[in-house]
């Protein structure tokens, strides 16, 4: 009864495989193997390129033996290929390779991920020959088994052949097929002379595929399911490459293995709707056959690394030597001059220009004093009242005289002329052309009421009588103890509503608090960027750390066309280019240093002109923004360790901080009074921070409706906040002073009472209420970038208009401030260039970033972004010496004559 079942089944199986020649590949030769009569398992010898054609059902096993010879000179690969029509999914042929060191296993249909059933498969066997090294000429039998366990037999067509072309040579450049059923992988060995290649993946098809460098082992994994086990693996669309050092793998040999992904889903992040193959359907096979080119070739040579990373440091160190150089020649000039005696007085000849005797006295400071004589108090009452100051008292020398004040007053504010008086910060006589508010004919011809003028003036300064002061240096800084002067806080809105101000009016704080509440700006930007970069560091480190145990770069968007590893670090260029925000953030923070240093020199000797004249010096803005500068240094480097869609701020953050100091430093210039306080200041960069990362990770079209109308009404506060000198308030009455403000001065007035901040606000409000419309239409998928161009823009903005009305005022700019802007334009004009051109962006998915990496254009080490990096930072250091010296004209000019913008 079995031999006849047997009989049956053999005969059944001849009816099948009757038509299986037709399927064999054209130049092969074609041979049909033949189960004889109840022989359940059966070995055949088998050729190479020799089609064999069988069939197989459950207790049944066809065994192919392979016999070929071992060259480790020249390693070569089996290639097994197998199709089978009849096959399914409940019953599967199954395919065993048996080897001297391994076995390999499949089945046909092959499944990808459960779903995708593929019936013809094709195989590249783990060669032996890397493997036994100092072993030639030998040879090596491979077993081919073939069964299933269907109840009927299934027919297949199997086929073996030798890769002789199995390995790469450095810059052969080697074109194949691959498919999710049919995977390629080539052997590669590092020449002698090389440490470090360059491996390049490219193809005219878009279909997800994934690219590895795995180690000569067995098994190989070439598979979708197993792909990742093992090795650096890549997903791509077009292009990808993976730079290797020798060291990475033993005797620097890996393998290059390709394979496509059943679906596009990993590569472009969008789920497609699944359709189950039919196994005798080959246009549904074609449709992910993928064309791959793959080239190794070598990276830039240790010397040409050394060097690139020893020019990159070069060219900030030119910084240094240009600045020191240029010190050093100011102050041998200046040394030569004072030995000689001809040291010039630029003091004398600006107070002669500007219609000051040269022999007055040190002027009386503004900080806490509007410009009032002090020689009666009486003329300086009916001054004010001429001018139509509704004031009940002003404040002189700290205290309050009313406007019924006696001539004899001088005692009771503690002015004794005979006293003398060490402290350059108090009040003593001020020039009377330096007035504000007093009338011209109160001026350079005296005041009408005393019958005599005042006594003449030395030409050296002396010593005033110091004020009782309430508060000291010893004083804690805290932000409650800064604004210690009371008429500044009882008369500011009279100064600060003025149709004309001047920096008199704004700069009547007491100079050393005002300059311990700036210094809090940097205080706490370095508290805040130590507890900021600890935990950076930690996890960029750990991430560099998963990338390398795992292998799996897509974690990091790096320009894997550029990417110079370095250690542990994989793109060690990306990160090294920003050592240029960390050294000039450094030079600008001596600079800056050097510029506090002089000034206090000058105010402790007592010169006038360093105390009472030009724009008030405060430098702890500037010192934040150098300190700004150098943080960008650090969290752009941590971010470039491994950059991607978690850690985009680290890069961000410190951009928002300078561009938010830079605008603050730029309006505390002519408003040194009513400029933010650090703590206002931080917090508010910390609401921007955290709306943009909200806008990153929800970037939905309901967070783009409130972010706009949030925009709008911040703006519109600002507004109010410039336009009144901070002379308004939020509160439930706000509409009905909007309502009387728009009838007096929108539909009344033929022109806004101050017009000057009227255009800036009403050119600011149109750039970004347009800014608002734009994102709320628009809705750009890098948010972090939307909101640094807002920054940047309304930077731009107001320096433009800063530079305008310091021209329209009469005001000059020096030829080397002149000479900066114009660097400073070509510098970011350079750097934006390069910014623009793009190398990756994690806005997308690994594979679709890899499209726009692009190889390295500066020495073979520094790509787009690299340069990017070095001009950005020069135009920053550039941008803030124009900030540092924009004013330089105005250093002996009264403070009285120096407008407000």
């Amino acid at each position: 009864m079995a031999t006849f079942v047997v009989l049956v089944a053999a005969i059944f199986t001849a009816i099948l495989t009757g038509g299986a020649s037709e399927d064999v590949s054209s130049g092969a030769r074609s041979t049909r193997v033949r189960r004889q009569t109840g022989e359940l398992r059966q070995e055949i010898p088998a050729e190479f390129t020799q089609i064999y054609q069988g069939s197989v059902y459950n207790g049944t096993e066809d065994i192919y033996r392979y016999t070929y010879t071992q060259n480790e000179s020249s390693p070569r690969a089996i290639r097994v290929e197998v199709k089978s029509k009849g096959a399914n999914e409940d019953y599967p042929l199954l395919f065993v390779v048996r080897q001297q060191r391994g076995i390999l296993s499949w089945q046909v249909p092959l499944m990808i991920r459960g779903i995708y059933g593929y019936d013809k498969v094709s195989r590249t066997l783990c060669p032996m020959d890397h493997l036994q090294v100092g072993v030639k000429d030998e040879k090596e039998t491979v077993y081919l088994e073939v069964s299933a366990a269907s109840p009927t037999a299934l027919n297949y067509r199997v086929n073996a052949t030798i890769l002789t072309d199995f390995s790469l040579s450095t810059g052969q450049s080697r074109n194949f097929l691959v498919s999710p059923s049919q995977p390629m992988y080539y052997a590669y060995k590092m020449p002698s002379d090389l440490d470090m290649v360059v491996v390049k993946v490219s193809s005219p098809s878009n279909l997800c595929a994934v690219f590895s460098l795995q180690p000569i082992k067995c098994p190989v994994y070439d598979l979708d399911r197993n792909i990742e086990f093992v090795g650096i693996y890549q997903t791509f669309m077009q292009k990808a490459a993976i730079t290797v050092q020798k060291s990475y793998f033993p005797n620097g040999e890996f393998y290059v293995v390709v394979v496509v992904k059943a679906t596009d889903a990993d590569c472009t992040g969008e789920m497609e709707t699944i359709q189950p193959a039919n196994p005798s359907d080959e246009a549904f096979e074609m449709r992910r056959v993928k064309e791959v080119n793959v080239v190794v070739g070598p990276s830039i040579t240790d010397s040409q690394y050394v060097t690139a990373v020893f020019v990159g440091i070069l060219v900030f160190v030119l910084f240094y030597v240009v600045t020191f150089m240029v010190l050093f020649i100011q102050w041998i000039r200046q040394r030569n001059a004072e030995l000689e005696g001809l040291a010039p007085r630029p003091e004398e000849q600006a107070a002669t220009s500007a219609g000051a005797p040269i022999n007055a006295q040190r002027t009386e400071p503004n900080y806490g004093a509007t410009g009032w004589d002090r020689v009666k108090s009486q003329s300086v009452l009916d001054s004010a009242f001429t001018e139509g100051l509704s004031l009940n008292h002003i404040t002189i020398l700290g205290k309050k005289l009313s406007k019924n004040t006696s001539l004899s007053s001088e005692k009771e504010a503690n002015i004794s002329p005979d006293k003398p008086n060490t402290d350059p910060y108090t009040m003593g006589e001020q020039p009377v052309e330096s007035k504000p508010g007093i009338p011209p004919t109160d001026q350079l011809n005296g005041p009408p009421g005393p019958p005599s003028a005042p006594p003449s003036r030395p030409a050296q300064p002396k010593s005033y009588p110091k004020p009782p002061m309430v508060h000291t240096l010893s004083d804690s800084s805290m932000e409650d103890d800064i604004d210690m002067l009371d008429d500044a806080d009882e008369d500011k809105d009279i100064y600060r509503t003025k149709t004309f101000l001047y920096v008199a009016d704004l700069a009547r704080k007491d100079h050393r608090h005002l300059s311990q509440k700036y210094n809090l700006y940097s205080w706490n930007l370095l508290t805040i960027s130590v507890f900021y970069a600890l935990p950076v560091i930690q996890l960029v480190i750990t991430y560099q750390k998963m990338l390398n145990t795992t292998g799996n770069e897509d974690i990091c968007y790096y320009n894997f066309f550029c990417a110079q590893p370095a250690g542990d670090l994989t793109a060690f260029n990306n990160v090294y280019s920003n050592i240029g925000y960390i050294m000039l953030g450094v030079l600008i923070l001596i600079l800056v240093y050097r510029r506090d240093y002089t000034h206090q020199k000058k105010v402790d000797a007592g010169d006038r002109y360093a105390i009472d004249y030009g724009i008030p010096k405060h430098f702890g803005l500037f010192y934040a923004i150098g300190i700004a500068l150098v943080m960008e240094g650090v969290m752009s480097g941590c971010y470039h360790v491994c950059p991607n869609y978690s850690n985009f701020q680290f890069d961000t953050s410190f951009m928002y901080i300078i561009g938010g100091l830079g605008m603050l430093k730029l309006y505390q210039t002519r408003h040194p009074d009513i400029n933010a306080n650090a703590y206002a200041a931080y917090a508010s960069l910390a609401i921007v921070i955290f709306v943009a990362v909200i806008g990153v990770v929800f970037g939905t079209p309901y967070f783009w409706a409130i972010f706009s109308i949030v925009y709008v009404l911040a703006i519109l506060a600002l507004t109010a906040q410039v336009y009144y000198m901070g002379r308004w308030r939020l509160d439930m009455g706000i509409f009905h002073r909007m309502y009387l403000l728009i009838r007096t001065d929108c539909l009344q007035c033929s022109k806004p009472m101050y017009w000057d901040r009227f255009v800036l606000l009403l050119v600011g409000n149109i750039i970004n209420w347009s800014l608002a419309l734009f994102g709320a239409v628009a809705q750009p998928d890098d948010f972090a970038s939307f909101m640094l161009a807002i920054f940047i823009i309304n930077f731009l903005l107001y320096f433009v208009f800063y530079i305008v009305m310091k021209l329209r005022s009469g005001e000059r700019i020096l030829w080397v401030t002149v000479g900066l802007i114009i660097i400073t334009l070509f510098c970011w004009t350079l750097a934006l260039s390069f910014f623009f051109k793009g190398v990756t962006t994690w806005e997308k998915t690994p594979a679709q970033s890899r499209l726009d990496n692009k190889a390295c254009v500066l020495m073979g080490f520094y790509d787009d972004h690299d340069i990017w990096h070095f001009t950005s930072a020069i135009s920053m250091f550039c941008s803030f010496l124009v900030l540092l010296m924009l004013d330089d004209d105005l250093d002996y000019t009264p403070r009285d004559k120096i407008p407000v913008f």
